[in-house]
């Protein structure tokens, strides 16, 4: 029996190994348009990565998931991105809208989700060359966003659940044993806020500024529940790119004191599934050492602390 999808798929490297491969995922793309009725499968272009195919066909946007054989829960991922993106929709942000979402049976089974396409700039470029009144008025935007995205869900989820999840995140790995157990005891003491609905990547690829100066938000693959700080590293760290200014209008939009802020950020970076990465990229660019060098967690507090601090004082 001949496929579409040629390539054999049985673990997380095999995947990784091609799943940006537009030629690999063309037949797939093609058939999947021709089922779908789209036009624009003959013109294929690669975006940003993440954990599954993504790529540009014509006018749209085609995520494919990974397979089940390659140690994914796609079920899950695409469940949920599926309901945050239609969430975000009818609580009025501006996200691409869903053209098609179903699956392919082919080698493997594929699930895939296709939407329009956002023409614009990401957002993590445009602060660059911000006025102070532009990184207000974005700010602003998407205070009033997070508004709409981040409510209640409809049942209760476990705050156990939330923290064993950030406690056995292997991504930890990469800091000392010490460090781990340094970060196991905060968790285990850290008093959760409500648990909400939460993007959780809010990046400068995932925001979207269009010719109007309208915001879109992309990408909801890592929509959870979890506390509004979960929210916080990516925005600042990535989005915000730590810019002094534009973290500040932030922390006066979301009315907290500085200190208040600071606590949050840090409860936010260990709960975060990408936390570890975040206190690698912090620590090595401030301090110049490997992140194996750091004795303490609280110096990753202090870090971004001093560094987020203005010219002025605040508390």
């Amino acid at each position: 029996m001949s496929y579409l999808f040629t390539k054999e798929i049985n673990d997380w490297n095999s995947w990784g190994a091609v799943y940006q491969s537009i030629e690999d995922f063309r037949p797939l793309i093609q058939e999947i348009f021709v089922r779908e009725r789209l036009m624009g499968a003959e013109d294929i272009s690669h975006l940003t990565p993440g954990t599954n195919a993504v790529f540009k066909a014509g006018s749209y946007v085609i995520k494919i998931f990974a397979p089940t054989s390659s140690g994914m829960n796609t079920d899950q991922d695409y469940k949920a991105e599926r309901s945050a993106m239609q969430r975000a929709i009818d609580q009025g942000v501006r996200t691409p809208n869903i053209v098609a979402a179903s699956k392919i049976n082919d080698k493997y089974e594929f699930k895939y989700i296709i939407m329009d396409f956002i023409e614009g700039q990401s957002a993590g470029d445009a602060i660059n060359g911000f006025t102070v009144e532009q990184k207000r008025d974005f700010v602003g935007k998407l205070q009033e966003d997070m508004v709409k995205l981040n409510t209640l869900p409809d049942q209760e989820v476990s705050r156990d659940v939330i923290i064993e999840r950030a406690i056995h995140n292997d991504r930890w790995k990469v800091v000392s044993p010490e460090l781990r157990k340094q970060i196991e005891h905060f968790l285990n003491h850290h008093e959760l806020g409500t648990c909400i609905h939460v993007h959780g990547d809010l990046t400068g690829d995932n925001v979207i500024i269009d010719s109007k100066d309208q915001v879109y938000i992309i990408d909801f693959a890592d929509s959870s529940v979890a506390p509004i700080e979960y929210e916080y590293p990516g925005i600042v760290f990535e989005l915000f790119q730590s810019d002094v200014e534009t973290v500040h209008e932030f922390i006066k939009c979301r009315n907290l004191k500085y200190s208040e802020f600071i606590d949050l950020l840090f409860a936010g970076t260990m709960l975060h599934d990408f936390g570890a990465n975040f206190v690698k990229s912090i620590y090595e660019k401030h301090t110049g050492k490997g992140i194996g060098e750091m004795s303490n967690i609280s110096e990753f507090k202090e870090l971004i602390h001093t560094h987020l601090m203005p010219d002025f004082k605040c508390t």
